[in-house]
């Protein structure tokens, strides 16, 4: 059973999140919102309300953009699906993804206004994007949604495969991916890819279930000894960062682990004493690496700066909410907060 102390915790980086305002988005965005809803469901509060009132202050006064396509559509479009968002949230989510150019009449370029970005993906895309393009599909009536979600999610893993797991960063344009295996990264990927095995049907996805457990279990095997990853998988020379910790908690105790393969016991332990300890007293959730952009500079992601980000507390709320909602076994029960 959590204790009040624990709930006490989840509060507090709740709180701290909504210190972030939003109004258009960013990469990481969606993982705050996501983890707003659901500290909302777990101790109540106004999150939920915060959350509803930004996305609703974007569909009707923010400035149409290409970033509109970063927006937290899973949640826009589960909200308006049980009728606490207006439908137009909902439509300027379906025009953000159809304006996008496909990279190779698959994958969608979320930012193709900027030079840096405009033929490239990147792992944090299957965060939200293939369950996003579910959802806005079945909202739109398309009886291909499912497919085309677990296409996409399918050939962005294709490309992004490097002889250390998963790369950041795979450019179209030079035809490989950077082969840099970012712990960050592949959180980033198995959450996301447990939030579309949520929505889909597993057998039209027996990839998808075979990659998740993969991503897991790479994961675990490269827990360093105090709970938390290097910020690159299999590299000793990489400091360490706190977010993987959170991605990797909230994903061994995600509904969908019961399928992919739960991680052991002394795994997950480990991983949330880690979290827990990296928890400031005003809710920040301290030791994540600030934005990491692709790079060809494999140093580049070895050592790096560290703030509090909306990336950061998603994560942690998203940890913090799957243990005290206990949401499945991990060797025949749920680790100890």
């Amino acid at each position: 059973m959590t204790s009040t102390q624990d709930l006490q915790l989840l509060r507090s980086v709740a709180e701290r999140t909504l210190r972030f305002r939003f109004g258009t988005w960013y990469w990481g965005d969606a993982i705050a919102v996501d983890g707003l809803l659901g500290a909302d469901r777990v101790v109540g509060g106004t999150y939920r309300d915060a959350v509803v009132d930004c996305l609703d202050r974007w569909a009707r006064l923010a400035p149409m953009s290409f970033d509109d396509a970063l927006v937290p559509g899973r949640a826009v479009l589960q909200l308006v699906a049980d009728g606490s968002l207006r439908r137009a949230a909902a439509d300027r989510v379906v025009v953000a993804l159809e304006r996008l150019p496909l990279l190779d009449g698959t994958i969608p370029a979320l930012e193709p206004h900027k030079p840096q970005f405009r033929f490239g993906v990147c792992i944090d895309a299957l965060y939200h994007l293939p369950a996003m393009m579910f959802l806005a599909g079945d909202y739109r009536g398309d009886p291909g949604a499912e497919r085309t979600a677990i296409r996409v999610a399918t050939k962005i893993l294709e490309v992004l495969r490097c002889p250390t797991g998963w790369a950041q960063w795979y450019d179209f344009s030079l035809g490989r991916n950077n082969a840099v295996s970012w712990s960050r990264g592949l959180g980033w990927a198995v959450l996301g890819l447990l939030d579309l095995l949520a929505l889909v049907e597993h057998r039209a996805a027996a990839n998808l279930v075979e990659a998740a457990g993969s991503i897991l279990e790479a994961l675990a095997s490269e827990q360093a000894p105090s709970g938390h990853w290097p910020a690159v998988l299999a590299d000793p020379r990489a400091a360490e960062e706190t977010s993987t910790a959170a991605f990797f908690v909230a994903g061994a105790l995600h509904p969908e682990a019961t399928v992919v393969g739960i991680p052991s016991r002394t795994k997950v332990e480990a991983a949330t004493a880690a979290v827990l300890q990296a928890v400031a007293g005003d809710g920040t959730y301290g030791g994540v690496s600030a934005d990491v952009l692709p790079s060809w500079d494999l140093a580049s992601y070895e050592r790096f700066p560290i703030e509090p980000s909306p990336w950061g507390q998603g994560a942690a709320l998203r940890a913090l909410v799957a243990l005290a909602t206990g949401a499945n076994s991990v060797d025949g029960g749920p680790p100890t907060p």
